[in-house]
């Protein structure tokens, strides 16, 4: 017994971070665990639905404390990644909840398989299927790396589809081996990784090297694409050895039996990004600008009439409309056109960062009656968290069909999400409790404030009556 106590003792220092991070609610009276959809030497993934709503799904990744003692800093490091990264081509994170045992990662659940399995079903892929999902596996790597994230790790294995239709979104999972680095602006050359992490084909040759930094991720990118377009990978061998071996010194050809039908473009972009000397290799960005996506571009998506509108209309004067939105967009997907917000956010999103900037909204209005003035405050409506940048979930939140979303049934989920004591109303302490589990730090004057304007009476609680008044709101002001 001493014993015992004496080892939660020594893991409650290890962990100690995680826990005043993240919840320490017993997930399973949040969630039911249904059944056992994947696994590794860190724990297992499995389907399960929040108990309020069995129609909704989530993939949990429960990692064993047992098993990340040791590297307990990579489990650190992935959660602080998830938590600050927000794009439509990279894995949603909702919240992690730590017991005695496990550590446990609630993210959004992808059910169309990995791009590995796509590609041995296929073989091999066309230019324009190619370049459709490069080009949002390469905004996803970019916004990585402006936020100052290397991967480390990428490889078909790591991209997900969300579900089995055609045109379905591709995502990027698995952060465990994922590094902040100081952003790619703010960037000093001569600051480098030294930990040699990867899987041997996709391998960087400076990895290898031990001595290298965010354009890695693009060489990795490089070998992915050149699978795509023939089906085996460029640099091959009958052990990690021999691999190696030829990742640094054999040189990139393209085998004119598998290669004649190709065109020269795509040549020259997998030739840039296999560059071995990293100094010289194209980055994510120049990758994304490069001609062969021009030239594979299917058709101009332009922007819908109504989601302008929605853009110019929309207003959440008291933050719990915004925090109930947020929720919404990133759990239901029933009933909303993703798919149209998606497009219409990636034809804002110039630069391909996952944000968008005053100037991108300006651009979206240009030639209408509206002042630069008026377009400042259109930003600053929907710049949420008053960051100076639009990210995909504030997008997402003012755009979305406001009708569709605030559904007597979804007020009920979101209500519910909020209202953790099941007690029939949302109180200070609830909203702390959900700001915790997703890992924000809101201080209690904060939370204090937040009641306030979505309790003018002052009853230190709101019922559904009065949280179903104050979503309708937004819904009379948009209309």
């Amino acid at each position: 017994m001493v014993e015992n106590n004496k080892q939660q003792l020594e893991d409650s220092k290890v962990f100690e971070k995680i826990s005043q991070t993240f919840s320490t609610t017993d997930i399973r009276t949040v969630y039911a665990f249904e059944k056992l959809i994947g696994g590794g030497h860190f724990g297992s993934v499995r389907l399960a639905h929040r108990i309020t709503d069995p129609q909704i799904k989530y993939a949990v990744k429960s990692i064993l404390k047992e098993n990340i003692k040791k590297d307990v800093k990579l489990l650190e490091e992935e959660l602080a990644i998830l938590t600050a990264v927000d794009h439509p081509n990279i894995i949603k994170f909702h919240e992690t909840y730590i017991d005695y045992r496990y550590v446990h990662i609630v993210m959004e659940l992808s059910e169309g398989g990995e791009l590995f399995e796509k590609i041995v079903e296929m073989h091999k892929f066309s230019e324009s299927q190619a370049a459709s999902l490069l080009r949002k596996i390469l905004s996803a790597v970019k916004h990585l790396h402006e936020h100052g994230i290397c991967h480390r790790d990428l490889k078909p294995e790591n991209f997900l589809f969300s579900d089995k239709t055609p045109d379905t979104e591709i995502k990027l999972i698995d952060f465990g081996l994922s590094k902040r680095f100081g952003t790619i602006q703010e960037h000093d050359p001569s600051e480098k990784m030294h930990t040699i992490v990867g899987t041997p084909y996709y391998v960087a040759p400076e990895v290898l090297k031990g001595n290298y930094d965010f354009s890695c991720d693009v060489w990795s990118l490089g070998v992915i694409l050149f699978i795509m377009l023939c089906g085996y990978p460029p640099f091959e061998g009958d052990n990690n050895k021999e691999i190696f071996k030829n990742v640094l010194k054999q040189k990139l050809e393209f085998d004119p039996q598998d290669w004649t039908d190709i065109s020269p473009e795509a040549k020259d972009l997998i030739t840039q990004m296999l560059i071995k000397d990293p100094t010289q290799r194209i980055s994510a960005e120049g990758a994304l600008n490069h001609k062969w996506f021009e030239l594979q571009h299917d058709s101009t998506v332009s922007l819908d009439a109504k989601i302008i509108q929605r853009i110019r209309d929309f207003r959440a004067n008291k933050r719990i409309q915004v925090e109930t939105l947020t929720f919404l967009v990133n759990n239901v997907t029933k009933e909303i056109d993703f798919k149209g917000l998606r497009d219409a956010f990636r034809v804002l999103d110039k630069k391909n960062t996952g944000l968008l900037t005053v100037n991108e909204i300006k651009e979206a209005f240009k030639g209408s009656n509206f002042s630069n003035e008026d377009l400042d405050n259109i930003f600053k409506n929907i710049d949420l968290n008053h960051d100076g940048e639009i990210n995909y979930s504030e997008f997402l939140a003012a755009t979305v069909d406001k009708k569709k979303a605030l559904t007597l049934q979804n007020l009920w989920f979101a209500f519910h999400h909020f209202d953790v004591e099941n007690s029939g109303y949302i109180t200070e302490r609830g909203l702390e409790e959900v700001f915790h589990r997703e890992g924000r730090q809101i201080n209690k004057d904060h939370i204090h404030e937040i009641m306030k304007q979505a309790d003018p009476e002052n009853k230190g609680r709101i019922s559904f009556d009065d949280f179903t008044k104050l979503m309708k709101a937004i819904v009379d002001i948009s209309h």
